[in-house]
């Protein structure tokens, strides 16, 4: 009996790590539907996939990655989450339709978005985090006319290196302004023209606080690095989101689902 004990304690810790391991299958049903969500008829991302990139950020800087920019209306309440309003409503949608947690599924819709916009290895994304109604603390997120010495700040307050922060700011070059203008010329990829436009002027538009980080002294360098190498870009690029991805979340008690998403690309 006491040789068969531990046999069996074995047995069922080896069990439940294998369950903790699989993806839910749900996952997959919610990729189906996003990849017709975020492309459009020529197969290009779309403005949803880039708001869903975008709404990663304003979930997880402000605190934590806990769904509480739609669970706690800040997407609403803020100013900063304007442009995000209908990326909220329907991913608050599809997160009761699919009956998985907001705060999940804003990080595997970003992780979806980035697949959606062709340039960047595919970055890992995990399931299991702890959904929040509660907001997270105001001021905190950085403006479109901070300088970058203001950024450079906010990013280490939140344990982020400077390259880990011009890194992350690349995914502008999916991105557009508030007046709906492209901040590089090949909006519908994620490469590195949008450092080049930025720092040469020659972008479609261009945030100040972009402008800012590409000619100063903080963080000019890594910023021309990025324009200059794609691949160099990508190794910055994809850890540090995928650190973003889990502020205020404990890796080891979440499920890898980043197979879901290679799949439905393959």
């Amino acid at each position: 009996m006491h040789s068969f004990r531990p046999t069996v304690l074995a047995a069922l810790a080896a069990y439940h790590g294998l369950a903790r391991a699989q993806c839910p299958a749900v996952w997959t049903d919610v990729a189906a539907d996003l990849k017709t969500t975020f492309l459009d008829t020529d197969g290009n991302c779309n403005d949803d996939a880039r708001a869903a990139i975008r709404l990663a950020f304003h979930d997880c800087f402000p605190g934590s990655c806990d769904g509480s920019v739609i669970l706690a209306d800040e997407c609403t309440d803020r100013g900063e989450n304007t442009q995000l309003v209908d990326i909220c409503s329907t991913l608050g949608d599809k997160a009761t339709q699919f009956s998985v947690g907001t705060a999940d599924l804003i990080q595997f819709a970003a992780a979806f978005g980035i697949a959606s916009c062709p340039g960047l290895p595919a970055i890992s994304v995990k399931v299991g985090r702890v959904d929040s109604s509660t907001a997270n603390p105001t001021g905190q997120m950085p403006s479109p006319n901070d300088n970058a010495t203001s950024i450079v700040a906010a990013f280490a307050a939140k344990g982020f290196s400077v390259t880990e922060l011009v890194a992350l700011v690349g995914a502008h070059s999916a991105a557009k302004d508030l007046n709906g203008d492209a901040l590089d010329s090949t909006v519908d990829e994620l490469d590195t023209n949008f450092y080049t436009e930025t720092a040469d002027g020659t972008a479609p538009a261009s945030l100040n606080s972009d402008i800012s980080l590409s000619n100063s002294t903080e963080t000019s360098a890594d910023w021309n690095t990025f324009g200059a190498d794609a691949s160099a870009w990508a190794d910055a690029f994809v850890p540090a989101m995928e650190k973003l991805s889990l502020l205020g979340n404990d890796e080891a008690s979440l499920t890898d689902c980043s197979s879901v998403i290679t799949e439905a690309f393959a």
